[in-house]
Parts: structure tokens; sequence; C-alpha cells
């Protein structure tokens, strides 16, 4: 994978599957990093916890929201300066889900110009 803005890819997907880890203490099976214009986009697989595994027969709707809540989180606190300096140009947004069955998590930072700040396209 080639280094975008001085951090590679591979980097991104260590430093996602480590402050998961910290949180969830879990890693994820799988972490894939993928850029497409203006989005800079996180795939994880494999991320339920056992206990959530548990709750998500249960209750799967309680189960991805608290697990869209704990992305969020880790987007927000975690990855949003490493993201930026990933892809060279500042974050403006950043979406995250959860899906339970396939268990599937994905962290979508929306990139803005990298000389304004402004979302691109605006």
């Amino acid at each position: 994978m080639g280094a975008v803005g001085g951090v590679t890819r591979r980097h991104l997907e260590e430093h996602f599957s480590v402050a998961f880890e910290a949180r969830t203490g879990k890693l994820p099976g799988a972490t894939r990093v993928v850029e497409c214009d203006d989005l800079l986009i996180i795939r994880a697989d494999e991320t339920l916890t056992p206990k959530q595994g548990v709750l998500s027969a249960r209750e799967p709707d309680l189960t991805a929201e608290l697990s869209r809540t704990v992305l969020e989180e880790l987007a927000h606190n975690d990855l949003w300066e490493i993201a930026a300096e990933q892809a060279g140009r500042p974050v403006t947004a950043v979406l995250a889900d959860q899906s339970i069955d396939p268990d599937v998590a994905v962290v979508c930072f929306v990139l803005g110009d990298e000389d304004s700040g402004d979302p691109a396209g605006a």
C-alpha cells in the first residue's frame, strides 16, 4: 500500500485496530482502508465482541446502536487527525455505521479541499 500524506494506509489500518482494541478489548478480524475522491473509508470485519454477539441475537437494533456509538467516538477522538494526515487534506465530517449480520463496521471520513479546509466540491 502506498504512502499518502506521509502516512501509509497500513499505518491507518493498524492505528484503527489498536484504538478499536483499546475501546472494546477485541481486535477486528480484518481492516481495510480505501480512498475514493473526497472520501477515506475504513472497513473492519468481525468487530463484535462475544457479549455483543449474544446481545445481537436478542436485541440487534440496540447492538447496532451501541456499536455505532463506539465507532463514532473512535473516529472523532482517535482517528480524525491521523485520517487528515493520511489524506493530506482536512477532514470535514465523519460517518460511522455497524452491520450486525454480516459483522462489518465502516467509518467514512469526508475530506475537504486541501487549501481552504472547505468540503471538496463546495
